[in-house]
């Protein structure tokens, strides 16, 4: 394992010294959008691996969910590699500059940071995002990924690094750690300061609060997922009603689901029964507090003081009045 993962680390550093132009970064993230879209039906294969490993684990619904590539789930991902590549080049980008009195002229330029490492659970889209947008800034990754969704994240990588070599670009840029077993994260996190600049956590509660306990390299961290949507005083009736029905509707199971409404007290008379009939109406469950339950023509669940927190990860979602 240590051999390994030092390998890993000595690869990706070795990259990180081989800067590559805009029109290539470019150039690879077209041919990783041609060599998924090629090779759907493989990937689909391959995630039915892991669909079945979690089955028989039995796995929450909302992590099988979260796991599942199909072809929607697919496009998704084509669609998130092409803005991804329509992005600008962050690198080599000057933000200030400026002369001092003795004539020295100063600029402040955007640089790569390093090697990054993320580590990651159930979402194998996520491989194919981080490694787009890692390359793309210039950054090498080693990417760990969650062992229920080892099939699929190895091979959106393998494609990824194909599309590396297919332009004569080092495939280390994108690397994949396929060791599963748990001591993996501890070494990675404690012993591989030299190899690494940043760790990144994209997970729950608890994964994240373990690398930030554990790590000795700089993490970028995160909360936990309870996101609110809030429709203020000025809203537009009819692009709240899009806006809430997707950030809660398009897709349960991700941490950037939104489980709280805010409806500012102007509104709640106008905009709460045609917010909470169209959530209802396709399907979500809503609970609502006191004014939001009086002001809806319908029959609510009363929400309760825990329904602030909660990260439902389903098609529930608590309303309240600001």
């Amino acid at each position: 394992m240590k051999e390994n993962l030092i390998k890993l680390g000595k690869q990706a550093k070795k990259a990180f010294d081989a800067p590559v132009t805009s029109r290539i970064k470019d150039k690879v993230l077209q041919d990783y959008s041609n060599l998924i879209f090629k090779n759907q039906l493989k990937i689909i294969r391959e995630n039915k691996k892991d669909l079945k490993t979690a089955k028989k684990k039995k796995l929450k619904e909302n992590l099988i969910k979260r796991l599942l590539l199909d072809e929607k789930k697919i496009i998704q991902i084509l669609n998130s590699i092409k803005t991804i590549r329509k992005f600008k080049n962050p690198v080599d980008q000057i933000l200030k500059s400026w002369k001092r009195p003795n004539g020295l002229n100063i600029s402040k330029v955007t640089t790569p940071i390093g090697v990054i490492a993320v580590i990651y659970e159930s979402r194998p889209n996520v491989t194919s995002d981080v490694a787009s947008l890692c390359f793309k800034s210039g950054n090498p990754v080693i990417l760990k990924g969650g062992t229920e969704a080892y099939y699929s994240n190895k091979i959106l990588t393998n494609l990824f690094r194909d599309a590396l070599e297919k332009n004569k670009i080092n495939k280390n840029y994108v690397q994949f750690i396929n060791l599963k077993k748990r001591k993996v994260v501890d070494y990675l996190l404690t012993k591989m300061i030299n190899y690494i600049d940043v760790i990144i956590p994209r997970g729950g509660k608890s994964l994240v609060k373990k690398v930030q306990h554990l790590s000795k390299i700089p993490v970028i961290g995160h909360l936990e997922g309870v996101c609110h949507t809030y429709i203020d005083k000025d809203a537009n009736i009819s692009m709240a009603k899009k806006i809430t029905l997707n950030a809660k509707l398009r897709n349960t199971a991700i941490c950037g689901a939104t489980e709280t409404i805010l409806i500012h007290q102007n509104l709640l008379k106008k905009f709460c029964n045609p917010i909470i009939s169209n959530l209802e109406e396709n399907g979500c469950k809503v609970i609502g507090d006191i004014k939001v339950r009086k002001s809806y023509k319908k029959k609510l669940k009363t929400a309760k003081e825990s329904d602030w927190k909660k990260e439902y990860l389903s098609s529930t979602v608590s309303v309240k009045k600001r």
